[in-house]
């Protein structure tokens, strides 16, 4: 193709593509002799296109410019001239792909993909176990723990109070104590875990535990007793281990608190604080009661 000829085609994609700009774009591909024509409308908007994105650059890039001598009426049109020769030549060249794009939505035999998705409800995860209320309100939970907890503090050396605000601390008073599966009480109420050495019952539930100063839940095994009287006599022995020295003869519950973070025998740094804040509520529940 001669030069003269190239320009003509240039200049005629130009005057349409300046058409496009001024008419609405209405595409009926039904109403196509050929794909070609589709393809060369296709194109024609992509250059359109293309010559919107170049003016916009022009645009804010002439915001810098202005006091620039350089920046007249007639480079500003012969700028937009080239804008409107690159857009054009650009879009030959399926530069952005939107023709190709094009193409593809207004094919007549062009076959839409489906996709067979199926939606399905997640299944709940269900844990072997759960948390329950065992007791109805905190007296009824004092009553039953403080008079069982006064033997194994007496062994300790230590106020039955400070157990019994432990294992209201560790059961939420009663209302999360562990159950099995099956709906059996665990009886556990200082939230002791198994061990590999452990010969009784367990069961496995979710627990927050603090790791690096982060809390994550957690599934861990946990023991299971026949009843009240062999969890506290189990947390009695967990309790003269070597690491939990400083629990036995516990003057105040501040040291008894301080002694059982040492042991490691809970992950959460404020539990010293909770359990004090419990142990009030212990004194004061079982004060009111007796007067």
């Amino acid at each position: 193709m001669s030069l003269s000829l190239q320009n003509q085609s240039i200049q005629s994609q130009i005057q349409m593509s300046r058409d496009l700009a001024t008419q609405p774009l209405n595409v009926d591909s039904s109403r196509m002799n050929s794909e070609g024509e589709l393809a060369q409308v296709a194109r024609q908007f992509e250059s359109l296109f293309m010559n919107m994105m170049l003016k916009s650059m022009r645009s804010a890039n002439r915001t810098l410019s202005e006091g620039n001598y350089l920046n007249s009426f007639e480079s500003k049109m012969y700028e937009d001239m080239l804008d409107e020769k690159l857009s054009v030549e650009l879009s030959g060249q399926s530069s952005l792909g939107i023709a190709d794009l094009l193409m593809r939505q207004f094919t007549p035999d062009q076959v839409t993909p489906t996709y067979d998705i199926k939606m399905s409800k997640p299944e709940a995860q269900i844990f072997p176990s759960e948390r329950r209320a065992a007791f109805d309100t905190k007296q009824q939970f004092i009553d039953t723990v403080l008079p069982k907890a006064q033997q194994v503090a007496k062994s300790l050396g230590i106020d039955p109070k400070f157990i019994t605000a432990q294992a209201a601390l560790e059961t939420g008073w009663g209302k999360h104590v562990m159950f099995d599966g099956n709906g059996n009480n665990s009886f556990n109420l200082f939230g002791i875990k198994a061990r590999p050495d452990w010969s009784g019952k367990s069961l496995t539930i979710e627990s927050l535990e603090v790791s690096d100063g982060i809390a994550a839940p957690v599934k861990s095994a946990f023991k299971m007793y026949e009843n009240y009287e062999q969890s506290l006599a189990d947390y009695a022995k967990l309790l003269t281990e070597e690491r939990y020295d400083a629990v036995p003869s516990s003057r105040s519950i501040e040291e008894f608190a301080a002694g059982l973070m040492k042991g490691g025998y809970a992950t959460d740094p404020e539990y010293g604080v909770k359990l004090s804040r419990v142990f009030e509520s212990v004194d004061q529940t079982r004060l009111a009661v007796s007067q």
